[in-house]
Order: C-alpha cells, then sequence, then structure tokens
C-alpha cells in the first residue's frame, strides 16, 4: 500500500516538460498546463505555433509578439479576470499577472529559460510582495 501512495506522489506533483502535441491533449487535462509556469509557457509554445501556422507569419518578431500576447492573455484572462482557480495566476494582482504572461512568452521564444524565468519571477514578487507580518506569540 505505501509503494502505491509513493507511486502516485510524483504523478501528481510534475510540471510539463514538453509542450502538449494535440489540443486533445490541452482539454483533456488543462490543470497540467495552467498550473504553473512551466505550464503555460509550454502550452503558449504549442498555441503560437498554431496560430502562427494559421495565419502564416514568418518573421521572427510578429512570432515573438504572439507568443507574449497569447502568454498575457492566458495569464490575465483566466487568471485574474475570471478568476479562474485551475491557473496558477488566479490570485495575482492584475499586474503582476501581467509581468508572468510576459515571461511565459520569453520563455515560450527561447530567449531564455524556465528556471531562469522562475528566479526573475520570485525576485520581482519579494521586491513588491510583501509577506504578512507575523503577529507576536505566533512565532512558528
Amino acid at each position: 500500500m505505501l509503494f502505491l501512495m509513493i507511486l502516485a506522489l510524483p504523478l501528481f506533483a510534475q510540471e510539463p516538460t514538453v509542450p502538449p502535441v494535440s489540443w486533445g491533449e490541452v482539454f483533456s487535462n488543462p490543470a497540467l498546463w495552467l498550473g504553473s509556469f512551466a505550464g503555460v509557457a509550454l502550452l503558449t509554445a504549442f498555441v503560437s505555433a498554431f496560430v502562427n501556422g494559421f495565419l502564416k507569419i514568418v518573421k521572427k518578431l510578429p512570432k515573438q509578439l504572439m507568443a507574449w500576447g497569447i502568454a498575457i492573455i492566458v495569464t490575465t484572462i483566466a487568471g485574474a479576470v475570471f478568476n479562474l482557480k485551475l491557473i496558477y495566476t488566479w490570485e495575482f494582482p492584475l499586474w503582476l499577472a501581467i509581468v508572468h504572461g510576459f515571461a511565459a512568452g520569453l520563455a515560450a521564444n527561447g530567449v531564455f529559460d524556465i528556471p531562469v524565468m522562475k528566479a526573475v519571477l520570485k525576485s520581482i514578487e519579494e521586491l513588491f510582495i510583501k509577506p504578512a507580518p507575523v503577529p507576536p506569540g505566533a512565532e512558528v
């Protein structure tokens, strides 16, 4: 029984490492693609490749702008506007969701890799979002 519990734990704690290969994969497990920064970046790469192919966009700058726009739309519309709790940005203020979307677009374009962008985002969050003060006598 313990073996089954240990085996199941990594299945729930995974972040995707490759973009989805089909729309069915996206719609069958949206929490995988919206639940983390890596998932949003990989979903952005997939959606922007689809849109770029559909619209026949071949120049580099329009492709990058499309990826940034898609990532910002995903993080802000799903998170900040619709308050969709599937996406990891649902509790963020609108400006921070936009910053995360821009960073996901940069990662989707290959400008920076996901761990670097996560570190940058964590630094930004620490600068602007202060932790709640601990009341006296409640220290752990």
